[in-house]
């Protein structure tokens, strides 16, 4: 029988290169040669990472093999289909889930058949599919001693058969206690330690006529709890959803370019400047801190890094909010596609009992767009337009990723924010949304495809606006209505200079005095308003409107205010007079503000230095006019490490993560070859190798040790003594978990338990 190294060596580089990419972690960091990639293959870590990547059906199969072929027994397709009940109906599933196995080396095969892939039955559990470990040779068992059993041991059979196979001893004089040393009397039960008992697994698989499952594992329902909308219903919402929350972000943006939000000491934001920002939005706390989120995980807020940090918008922000309305969204939706962030956890408490903050570092978890990206994929499984509720999509997830189904909380929150950001319309996915999940998957597919790429989330939404109008209904109350989504020029036009009241299939915006007023302090006059109001109303500019607009611009500008830093002042009028008119002092903006008073846009300091290059001599003075005699400026700056060098431009070394599909598709081809080249690829090399001594490697010793343990092999050990004394035994491994081997010596009839960082080499016998 071949071993578990020598299976991948025999793997085609095209069936490599796919392992690599399924399972990442395996190339990275680079394994040296193939037995080291066996050795990280069959590692606990990677394997529960391979699990939770499987459906039921792949994890119901491996149960069954595990359970079939413990200790040393084989077993091929069949009889794992027979295990399992698989007739028919369910054989082509079955036949799916174990190449689905073989494919991330789970499982493989020789001529004597199917065998899990070593470590694997550990991380089963001790109990694979409720049976109890193999105790060797199987007897045949005989029922027939049931039909005189007494009424309570056929119960405790019961209880038993489907596992766990462990049970509790009830207490001595009890009528269980009696049909239970009636079944250890006929071996139907053996005894555990001193409060337990065990079912045989020879007797459990009669019970069971030889099955390892109750029935096969199929996918549920596709919506088990669900109802459906028509499509069109769905991409309307879903757009009506996305307009709004990308003017909610541009709102926050221009909010904190006026006022920036302060960082707490612990990093985030405040609760009392996110109820803020909330008033501000006119949204409840939970999604403002949505919003507040997403913006920064688009790059459109962030830290400014000063001595009192603050958030504040990007230079990012001024290109964002340049692009179309599409292109806007598209950008927040890859962001939340690909965030670590979690939102839903403001507000709540950490371990220390704190209230989580918005933008809080704490607030990050790798495994966030996993999340996303299973809901979504289950979302995607239905017919479009069906709605699914939290229960119904945590039982897809259930069948897709039984080992790593998401918190129940996770996944309501991940619905209730997609239906916000408009990935989801009336509670189904929306095309934009489903445009996001494709874009997703092609980025993040490990082998490149030659298929054309479909539309882009961007083009999915632009289809699912209504076209925009530019039409607008102005009525003597001074309101006027915008039946249907306003142009971009219209939108600008009526966010400066009015107040908006609702918003919706039609927009009502309202006319003050304060909002005339708004729009003339950002410039234009009052007849340029007029003008552009008119250019868009359709019966013109109502009376009252136009009289307001006038009014407002006649009042307009009768106070002027301007700045000034600094004065200057003299006793003797002349002396300022050729001051102001000197083009030499045009730098320091000097205007009259009185005979004997000239102000100037320059600091005192500035303006003294510049009179004193020209060959005058003025002095500084306080409030209330007594002289000061300032020191001079001094600059500090930040000391620098020295042992930190930073290269200017350097660009920083990118993450696996960012990597797209092909570059990644690219390195694993690369390195295929480099491993096949370091294992040696002929017979007579591989003969040389084992008549060379075992190089000290402790992940090769690992693999080594772990194949012999799932085969019963013995091995040559090669370990390090607490005092550097080198031995050598002839061993059988038994198990291997947590940094540690247990072996047993035959020759010397005992048992020792060797820590991995003590292990020189292994090499079987």
């Amino acid at each position: 029988m071949v071993t578990f190294t020598e299976h991948l060596r025999a793997r085609g580089d095209d069936e490599l290169v796919a392992l690599l990419l399924q399972r990442p972690d395996l190339a990275a960091p680079s394994p040296s040669t193939l037995s080291s990639l066996a050795a990280r293959a069959t590692s606990r870590t990677s394997l529960e990472r391979a699990l939770a990547t499987v459906d039921a059906s792949v994890l119901q199969a491996l149960e069954a093999l595990v359970a079939l072929t413990d200790g040393g027994a084989t077993a091929g397709r069949d009889d794992v289909a027979a295990a399992i009940g698989a007739q028919r109906a369910h054989r082509e599933r079955l036949d799916q889930a174990l190449d689905r196995a073989h494919e991330l080396a789970l499982v493989w095969t020789d001529e004597d058949g199917l065998h899990p892939a070593p470590g694997l039955s550990e991380l089963l559990g001790p109990y694979p599919a409720g049976l109890a470990p193999s105790t060797g040779a199987q007897e045949p068992v005989d029922l027939s001693a049931l039909d005189d059993a007494p009424a309570a041991a056929r119960s405790v059979l019961d209880a038993l058969t489907w596992g766990p196979p462990v049970g509790i001893a009830p207490p001595a004089g009890s009528p269980a206690a009696a049909a239970v040393d009636w079944l250890l009397e006929r071996r139907l039960l053996s005894p555990g330690d001193a409060r337990h008992v065990v079912l045989p697994r020879g007797v459990a698989l009669a019970l069971r006529e030889g099955r390892t499952h109750r029935a096969p594992a199929t996918p549920p329902e596709p919506a088990p709890t669900g109802m459906a909308h028509a499509e069109a219903l769905v991409a309307a919402e879903s757009a009506a959803a996305a307009e709004r929350f990308v003017r909610l972000v541009a709102l926050l943006v221009r909010t904190w370019e006026q006022t920036p939000a302060p960082v707490l000491r612990s990093g985030g934001l405040g609760v009392r400047e996110l109820r803020r920002v909330a008033a501000t939005l006119e949204v409840e706390d939970s999604e403002a801190a949505f919003v507040v989120e997403l913006a920064a995980a688009a790059g459109l807020v962030a830290e400014d890094e000063e001595e009192s940090p603050a958030f504040a918008p990007t230079l990012a922000v001024d290109e964002w909010l340049n692009d179309d309305l599409p292109s806007r969204w598209a950008t927040l939706a890859r962001a939340w596609a690909s965030t670590v962030r979690t939102p839903w956890m403001v507000g709540g408490r950490d371990e220390r009992g704190g209230v989580r903050a918005a933008l809080d570092p704490e607030l990050s978890r790798p495994w966030a767009p996993r999340v996303r990206h299973a809901v979504l994929n289950a979302l995607a499984e239905v017919p479009p337009g069906t709605v699914l509720r939290t229960e119904a999509v945590l039982e897809l997830l259930r069948w897709r990723t039984p080992r790593s189904v998401p918190p129940e909380a996770a996944v309501a929150a991940t619905l209730h924010e997609a239906g916000m950001l408009g990935v989801l319309g009336a509670g189904a996915l929306s095309p934009a949304g489903r445009a996001l999940l494709e874009e997703v998957d092609r980025s993040a597919h490990a082998v490149p495809s030659d298929d054309e790429p479909g539309i882009t989330p961007e083009a999915a939404l632009a289809e699912a606006l209504p076209e925009p109008v530019s039409d607008l209904l102005l009525q003597g109350d001074l309101t006027g209505i915008v039946p249907g989504r306003p142009t971009p020029e219209l939108a600008a036009l009526l966010e400066r200079s009015g107040v908006i009241e609702s918003r919706g299939a039609a927009l009502t915006v309202r006319f003050t005095p304060e909002s005339i007023r708004a729009a003339l302090d950002v410039g234009g006059t009052a007849d340029d308003l007029l003008a552009g109001l008119a250019a868009h109303a359709r019966g013109g500019v109502p009376q009252p409107l136009e009289y307001m607009i006038r009014d407002a611009g006649r009042r307009h500008g009768q106070l002027r205010a301007g700045y000034a830093a600094s004065y200057l002042r003299a006793d003797d009028p002349a002396l300022l007079a050729g001051l102001v008119d000197n083009p030499a002092l045009a730098e320091l903006g000097l205007m009259r503000l009185a005979p004997t008073v000239l102000g100037s846009v320059a600091s005192p300091r500035e303006l003294m230095a510049v009179l004193r290059e020209h060959g005058l001599a003025p002095i500084a003075e306080g409030p209330g006019g007594q002289v000061l005699h300032p020191e001079p400026q001094v600059r500090r700056v930040r000391s620098v490490r020295r042992n930190q060098p930073h290269k200017i431009g350097a660009a920083p070394a990118r993450r696996p993560e960012s990597l797209t599909s092909q570059e990644r598709a690219g390195l694993v081809a690369q390195l295929v070859p480099t491993l096949r080249e370091a294992e040696g690829s002929d017979d007579a090399s591989g003969e040389e190798r084992r008549r060379e001594p075992a190089t000290p490697n402790p992940v090769s010793a690992l693999g080594v040790l772990r194949e012999a343990a799932a085969q019963g092999r013995e091995v040559w050990l090669e370990m390090v003594g607490p005092h550097g004394v080198h031995q050598r035994r002839r061993v059988r491994p038994v198990h291997v978990e947590g940094g540690r081997v247990r072996v047993r010596d035959e020759a010397r009839d005992a048992e020792l338990t060797v820590a991995v960082h003590r292990i020189a080499s292994a090499t079987p016998v």
